[in-house]
């Protein structure tokens, strides 16, 4: 099963936001980031694969293009995370995490569910919060919630957006530790929007990279984030160092001009 995106465009009021927009394809098991500058689309590019979104072009999951599905069948299908965060409700975590599998997995028995429920508390270490009310949360705490609601249902195409943006650095590697982890044993797909560019160094397996123009490169990190890429994407002077242990990172020495 691989995800494939061909010819495929999205406006926003006639205003043309990805034009054209093909991809190579992405195989089973693979964590991707889809990175670039502000207002280039990667959101749009979730929200359309998605189904939010009217689009022209084929986007495809394994033989089933993703446009002829059911609700019911995208919803088994793709887990999406927008950014906006669960509403501060009176519900509490398990409640809306058990709501959210049991509209979508019919075919899991309650005590399947819970189980279910129990593996991505206890996956993501949230334990603690299955009891509290959302409303008495704080942001990043509903973050880890509403990304319990995508993983308990073991969608096998995960769209992720910005993830990680209410979180601190613990919670931040915990993230995406189980978001690598799920997609390798399960061979789900997962795209994920990200502004850390070192984040997505550490564990994705490939790059989107998106520009004001379009998609400017994909491919490993090692392969695609170069100096130039840096420049041409961002308009920065910046570099890929490894550290100690090996793992790569970006460092930006100043603002350029992009071109």
């Amino acid at each position: 099963m691989a995800l494939t995106v061909t010819d495929l465009s999205v406006a926003y009021r006639q205003r043309p936001v990805l034009n054209h927009l093909s991809l190579s394809p992405i195989a089973a098991g693979s964590l991707v980031a889809v990175i670039g500058p502000n207002a280039v689309g990667k959101s749009t590019l979730l929200k359309t694969i998605t189904g939010l979104l009217p689009y022209r072009g084929d986007v495809h999951l394994g033989e089933q293009d993703l446009r002829r599905l059911s609700p019911a069948e995208r919803f088994r299908a793709l887990g999406y995370l927008p950014q906006t965060l669960p509403q501060a409700t009176t519900l509490v975590a398990y409640e809306t995490v058990f709501s959210a599998c049991r509209a979508v997995r019919h075919d899991l028995s309650a005590s399947q569910v819970e189980a279910a429920l129990e593996t991505a508390f206890t996956t993501l270490g949230i334990e603690a919060l299955a009891f509290r009310k959302l409303s008495e949360m704080s942001g990043g705490q509903r973050q880890m919630v509403g990304l319990a609601q995508v993983l308990v249902r073991q969608p096998r195409l995960l769209l992720l957006d910005e993830p990680t943006s209410a979180l601190d650095l613990h919670w931040q590697l915990n993230v995406l530790e189980t978001v690598r982890k799920a997609t390798a044993d399960s061979g789900a797909i997962a795209l994920v929007a990200s502004h850390d560019i070192n984040l997505a160094l550490r564990f994705c397996d490939e790059l989107l990279v998106l520009g004001p123009a379009g998609l400017l490169a994909q491919g490993s990190p090692a392969d695609v984030l170069t100096p130039a890429l840096l420049r041409a994407t961002y308009g920065i002077e910046g570099r890929v160092e490894y550290c100690s242990r090996g793992s790569p990172m970006v460092l930006t020495d100043r603002a350029v001009s992009p071109h």
